[in-house]
């Protein structure tokens, strides 16, 4: 990891929820500020001990992370996305009275936080600030907990789809160049009102007309927001981290979200399999025959029978990850990772000091 730290301005850590893939962004963050880097962990909704940890947990804003003692800096921020929609509305809306008029719409307040994309919109909208800022050498983000890996990157398309500039200008009534098929649409949208109109009252059909109203001006910032964000995450400097484990159904996950990485251009640098066996299966910690002599010793050969029979096993899932060539494998800590001191230990996991 410390050639991926090193070598690329933007971190991303992506898998599926219960992977610890938040404890890993905290970790290498803390193992880059360790090598001298400024750096910052962009998080969505971490676990309450982690954001204690990293003294964000009653925070909105970016905060230096108290009670470190690095050659860097390190700094952590939790990305609200209901917040930072309406900071990012607030910066591109015309005028007072459009941003108003979208912040009291109940549409808007609906499709904020609960719009396909809108997470992943708002995360990389701060990642990009955030990286193009000159405050940070580098920056991680912790990609929002999804089904699967894969929706991450095809999130911003689909956010596209609902604020595209053609869509809304059919819905304002402007078909103007945009040919018969737009004519027809228009046509339909009409017809739709209507219909609406009649099951709902007028206040539903005003609600809806009104958020495409406010939204029009903003439709085309909202893409090339998306378009930006896009091309910081194809670009070298992006360096994308797979967390997974080995359930079966993560391994495969995986490997799919690989392939889609490899097809979109997107560049893969490494791949962690967290909490692959328990901390005390290791060499280093006592030597496998050492254990079994002292438990013999002791009269309990069942129970030296059993940890042998564990080692094996945890030593053979250690090479389940075979169509990754770079891999990096950690063990369940003994004690749960709370703390900076915790992170600390999981950080020189990932960057054995030299």
């Amino acid at each position: 990891m410390r050639a991926v730290i090193e070598g690329h301005r933007v971190i991303v850590c992506a898998g599926s929820g219960g992977v610890g893939k938040t404890t890993i962004s905290a970790a290498l963050g803390v193992a880059a500020a360790k090598m001298g880097k400024r750096v910052l962990v962009l998080t969505i909704d971490p676990a309450r001990r982690l954001a204690t940890a990293l003294g964000i947990a009653n925070s909105a804003q970016d905060v230096w992370v108290p009670g470190q003692k690095y050659r860097g800096q390190l700094w952590a921020g939790t990305i609200a996305p209901a917040r930072i929609f309406a900071d990012y509305i607030e910066r591109h809306a015309s005028d007072r009275e459009t941003v108003e008029r979208l912040f009291n719409n109940p549409l808007y307040q609906q499709m904020s936080t609960t719009l396909s994309g809108s997470q992943e919109f708002t995360s990389l909208s701060k990642l990009h600030d955030a990286a193009t800022s000159g405050d940070y050498d580098l920056v991680i983000l912790d990609t929002p907990p999804a089904a699967h890996a894969v929706d991450f990157l095809s999130a911003p398309e689909k956010l596209n789809a609902v604020f595209d500039s053609a869509i809304v200008s059919l819905f304002m009534g402007r078909t103007t160049g945009l040919g018969l098929v737009a004519t027809a649409w228009k046509q339909g949208v009409k017809i739709f009102l209507a219909a609406m109109t009649r099951l709902t009252g007028s206040a539903f059909v005003a609600t809806l007309s009104d958020f495409f109203s406010a939204i029009d001006a903003m439709a085309p910032d909202i893409r090339e927001t998306n378009l930006r964000a896009q091309q910081l995450l194809l670009d070298p400097s992006a360096a994308f981290v797979l967390i997974s484990s080995f359930d079966l159904a993560k391994i495969q996950e995986g490997e799919a979200f690989h392939d889609e990485l490899m097809r979109g251009g997107f560049h893969l640098r490494k791949v962690i399999v967290n909490r692959a066996w328990p901390q005390w299966t290791q060499a280093d910690s006592a030597p496998r025959s050492a254990v079994r002599k002292s438990l013999l010793a002791r009269g309990e050969p069942a129970l030296a029978e059993l940890h042998s029979a564990l080692f094996d096993y945890y030593a053979a899932r250690r090479s389940l990850h075979t169509r990754f060539a770079d891999v990096l494998i950690l063990p369940e800590m003994d004690d749960e990772v709370v703390g900076l001191a915790a992170l600390e230990q999981v950080a020189a996991r990932l960057v054995p000091e030299t």
